[in-house]
């Protein structure tokens, strides 16, 4: 673990044994017993009767096409700020540490139809004090629900996702391999489930760097998303874990996982003054997106990680977002802002690449 970094931290493991271990340092387990949730409940118990006394439509199921006299109705007869308070009892029972706001889809959301919509949850959710009560003593079931809201699907990750930045990081490697240090210091920054950290762990393979000199980091505000980009575990999607499993293997059989760590970080911490700066920064998926747009995070984060950097480093960032974010936050805003900060940037199809100048 660098000095200056955050618990969790965890290394790569496929053990069931060693993941069981390290959950249990994130999750509450076995039946939850916590007088405030409980109570929320029997309001929730109350409100969903009157909901469905007065709710002229049929009761919420996946699919439905949901009209603004649903939200209307739903909003004015079962409150998103009576079920967002419930919800916050139940993360503060079953947690272990803290759940920011930014992380919590119940802050954001407006309506509880939107919600249930949002998450993919079954027609048996929509009663939100029956589905609380399922999950203070089903523990199984209470992992995939922890995991559904805090992993939800619509932020899912993929390997290979930004492959003209492999390419072009390719590349600067190839053509440095002889200056970098006997110690390649790699951070895959806001990693998420860490599909890019594995990646950048075959790229330095691929460019002749072995193992025993790669020293690869993954970071990520999200306790869980740590946990399972060192354990690819989905435990509400086998499908998303069996592809993930399967993808890391090769690496584990190259034994090129034992010097990687992911653990809990923020983008916009500055070094610690003995901390071991890096050679290459990823920053993809979030400068300039939904998590980090204002003009002011985005500058602070870029020159937190430029403090964080060697000198004659890269740092790079890509992001796939849709157009609203893109008209936000135009990649030349985030360029200008990179080259106030005095690094040296260049801009492509495989994003943004921010060198630190060489003394």
């Amino acid at each position: 673990m660098t000095k200056g970094s955050m618990e969790p931290a965890f290394h790569p493991s496929l053990s069931p044994v060693q993941a069981e271990k390290n959950l249990a340092t994130l999750l509450v387990r076995g039946p939850i017993h916590y007088s405030a949730l409980n109570r929320a409940i029997e309001r929730l118990e109350v409100r969903f009767r009157n909901y469905c006394a007065f709710y002229s439509h049929g009761l919420w199921a996946p699919g439905l096409v949901i009209t603004g006299e649903m939200r209307g109705s739903t909003e004015q007869y079962l409150p998103m700020a009576e079920i967002r308070s419930a919800f916050r009892h139940f993360f503060s029972a079953t947690l272990r540490y803290p759940l920011s706001d930014e992380s919590s889809p119940f802050q954001a959301a407006t309506n509880w139809l939107d919600l249930l919509q949002r998450l993919r949850l079954s027609q048996d959710s929509v009663n939100p004090a029956i589905l609380l009560k399922k999950l203070v003593t089903d523990e199984p079931e209470r992992i995939r629900f922890l995991f559904t809201t805090l992993l939800p699907h619509h932020h899912g990750g993929c390997f290979l996702r930004y492959p003209e930045q492999l390419h072009h990081l390719e590349g600067w490697l190839r053509r440095r391999i002889n200056h970098l240090s006997e110690e390649v210091r790699v951070l895959d920054a806001a990693c998420g489930t860490g599909e890019g950290t594995y990646d950048l762990a075959g790229l330095l393979l691929k460019c002749g760097i072995p193992p025993r000199r790669q020293q690869i980091h993954g970071s990520s505000l999200e306790p869980l998303e740590v946990f399972t980009a060192a354990h690819g575990s989905f435990p509400h999607d086998p499908e998303r874990q069996k592809h993930f499993r399967t993808s890391v293997e090769p690496l584990y059989t190259a034994q090129a996982t034992g010097n990687m760590l992911f653990f809990r970080d923020n983008i916009m911490r500055y070094p610690a003054q003995a901390e071991k700066p890096y050679d290459i920064i990823l920053c993809n998926g979030i400068l300039g997106g939904p998590f980090l747009h204002a003009p002011e995070m985005i500058e602070n984060s870029i020159a937190a990680l430029a403090k964080r950097l060697k000198s004659g480093g890269i740092i790079l960032a890509a992001d796939k977002f849709h157009g609203g974010w893109k008209k936000e936050n135009p990649p030349a805003r985030v360029v200008e802002i990179t080259q106030r900060i005095g690094l040296e940037v260049h801009h492509g199809e495989y994003g943004i690449a921010a060198n630190k100048k060489a003394v």
